[in-house]
């Protein structure tokens, strides 16, 4: 038997389904990006993340096709983006979403791959997280090259191995609180940084939308990321390390909108999710207590914006159905 020959299950259905959604979403972002970029080497990176974009979605299409799937609607160009809008990202922010596209293409595929059995499906998302680590790769270095890459506190090197002697490691609110480990130093630095990028996002969007219900959404999802880098922050400071500035250099004063509000309120959405799932790798590699009950306190805020964020893409119908199992009672 052709191992494609095997029916989509529920799982792989449902993994090909958001990777076109979001990747139709991730294409009208790249393709105002390609309009705009003025750096030659940030343009190269940006047009080909914009080539696998594309490819992605031809070969969801296909597989769509041959299990008589309907084709979602997802976003496209003709619709969702306005490519002569004036400028509103500059080439650094740019460049930066190129490494926050890869680190997202990167996480969803290894979670998606877990899972999956047929053959074009493990295909597709073994290469989509091959090219996210390209992506990655080639991001990071040009971060890097053009002094743009904000690096993670140091700690010193360990003198030797030692154990945990107290249960009171794991302790943070009363009494000597010992310094902090190094995956959480990582944890509230990258949460920072990824608050950042979400804050000038937010900028942008606040300052190019004329829908007033979505323009308060928006402020109010701008006051959240700014609460949440306060919060993680002052834990680093506590411990005399340095701060990852808050990042917010990367949009122009236009107000010229380059997407519509249903790209920008899904886009919301989806980093809504991309957040929640952040905090709840911290929550999971975090051993003190206090920064535990931070980062599951922090999630269950994001988690009931994302939810006023559903109802308002439920009222102007910006929300589109995803796989869902049959009724068999009827009703």
């Amino acid at each position: 038997m052709n191992k494609n020959e095997i029916n989509l299950t529920a799982t792989e259905m449902s993994y090909l389904w958001s990777a076109y959604q979001s990747q139709s979403l991730n294409r009208c972002l790249l393709k105002y990006f390609d309009e705009i970029v003025e750096d030659e080497e940030i343009k190269k990176v940006n047009t080909q993340s914009l080539q696998h974009c594309v490819s992605y979605l031809e070969e969801i299409r296909t597989i769509f096709d041959a299990e008589n799937f309907p084709i979602p609607i997802g976003f496209s160009v003709e619709e969702d983006v306005h490519l002569n809008a004036t400028r509103l990202y500059t080439d650094p922010f740019i460049l930066y979403f190129q490494w926050f596209f890869g680190k997202g293409n990167l996480t969803f595929g290894s979670v998606a791959l877990n899972t999956l059995a047929r053959e074009d499906a493990f295909t597709f998302f073994e290469r989509f997280i091959r090219e996210g680590v390209q992506t990655l790769r080639s991001s990071r270095e040009l971060l890097l090259n053009k002094g743009l890459w904000i690096r993670s506190p140091y700690i010193p090197v360990p003198e030797n191995v030692d154990t945990v002697k107290r249960e009171s490691f794991f302790d943070g609110w009363i009494g000597e609180q010992r310094p902090l480990v190094g995956v959480e130093i990582a944890n509230l630095f990258y949460n920072i940084l990824t608050n950042s990028i979400g804050v000038a996002l937010m900028n942008s969007f606040i300052q190019t939308t004329k829908n007033k219900e979505l323009k308060a959404y928006l402020l109010r999802g701008k006051e959240i990321a700014l609460k949440h880098i306060d919060v993680l922050s002052t834990s680093l400071q506590k411990e005399e390390l340095p701060v990852p500035s808050a990042w917010n250099a990367g949009i122009t004063d236009s107000n010229e909108a380059p997407f519509s509000d249903k790209l920008i309120l899904n886009l919301v959405c989806l980093l809504n999710a991309q957040g929640v799932a952040n905090y709840g790798v911290a929550i999971s590699t975090t051993m003190r207590r206090d920064l535990g009950l931070n980062f599951n306190r922090l999630s269950e805020e994001v988690l009931k914006y994302a939810e006023d964020g559903t109802e308002i893409l439920i009222k102007y119908e910006w929300l589109e159905s995803p796989p869902q199992a049959p009724r068999y009672n009827g009703k």
